[in-house]
């Protein structure tokens, strides 16, 4: 009877072993450390921290040596922009834009009814973000509340991206998927000036280091240099498939930086307009944003 018992308790955990132990099951994926929500880096003194979306929260890290920092809570739904200022994260999920102080929750700005709020931007004291319902929604950043909203027709100017152009007071451009531009005072409200089309949907906008030059990524894949304050082309290049992402250089050296959908990172000599370098796969898919650490190589 002892045989038969042991006989069959070893036929029990064969069977168990080709059924699949739930003893190494995965439970923690190393070297998870971001999704495909762009990044935001800040810089205190000359350190510098990057924020990333994990899903339904996000971490801080160290950038030299991308040491974990800080994990922020854990929300209901997936957060889907994240802005870091100072020592405060701003966190958008649900609709809601969250207000975390090194990991912890601190408050919420003021609720709007627009959907999930996209694209968050830091503009002087003022958050911004673009709401799913097409409308750029501005928040003061010390009292928390709303300061106004600029609503667009998505039919004539879906918006896909804004951005502050340095040392223009309180005013931003807007690009939008039918190519074409705005600038808008935020103060009074009006937009002051509209762009021609640029015969493709505007994917992403960045500041170059020349003040009134805007660089452009096009959903075609070309990349402009326009001079906003001139209304006039400075460069364009190209490359393949959609610019996802756009960065310069700060040391001095003319140098660009621009991804696209399919995980690869063109380098441009800006000085002689022509191609240096492409990291092929650079990212196993689309790269949601690349940045050059300020006053690094």
């Amino acid at each position: 009877m002892a045989v038969e018992e042991k006989r069959a308790r070893i036929e029990k955990t064969a069977g168990l072993s080709q059924a699949g132990s739930r003893l190494y099951e995965p439970y923690r994926a190393l070297g998870y450390i971001a999704s495909s929500i762009p990044h935001s880096i800040q810089y205190r003194g000359q350190t510098a921290f990057i924020t990333t979306s994990i899903g339904r929260s996000f971490h801080v890290y160290d950038a030299e040596k991308i040491n974990l920092l800080f994990v922020g809570p854990h929300f209901d739904h997936d957060v889907v922009s994240v802005l870091s200022i100072g020592d405060e994260t701003f966190a958008s999920t649900g609709g809601r834009v969250v207000v975390c102080r090194r990991g912890k929750r601190v408050c919420e700005l003021e609720a709007v009814s627009r959907g999930e709020i996209n694209s968050l931007v830091q503009f002087g004291d003022h958050v911004l973000g673009i709401s799913e319902d097409n409308t750029v929604v501005i928040w003061d950043r010390n009292t928390r509340e709303l300061f106004t909203e600029i609503e667009f027709e998505r039919e004539s100017f879906a918006v896909t991206a804004l951005v502050h152009p340095s040392t223009y007071v309180n005013k931003i451009v807007i690009g939008s998927s039918q190519g074409t531009m705005q600038v808008w005072n935020i103060q009074s409200r009006r937009c002051l000036y509209e762009f021609k089309t640029m015969g493709s949907g505007i994917t992403c906008m960045v500041q170059s280091p020349v003040i009134d030059v805007l660089a452009l990524g096009l959903l075609d894949g070309r990349i402009l240099l326009h001079n906003v304050k001139q209304d006039r082309a400075v460069m364009q290049l190209a490359q393949e498939d959609r610019v996802t992402a756009l960065s310069f250089r700060t040391d001095d050296v003319p140098m660009m930086a621009t991804a696209n959908s399919e995980g690869d990172v063109a380098l441009w000599d800006l000085d002689n307009k022509r191609l240096m370098h492409v990291l092929q796969n650079a990212h196993d898919g689309v790269i949601s944003s690349v940045d050059f650490m300020v006053g690094q190589p």
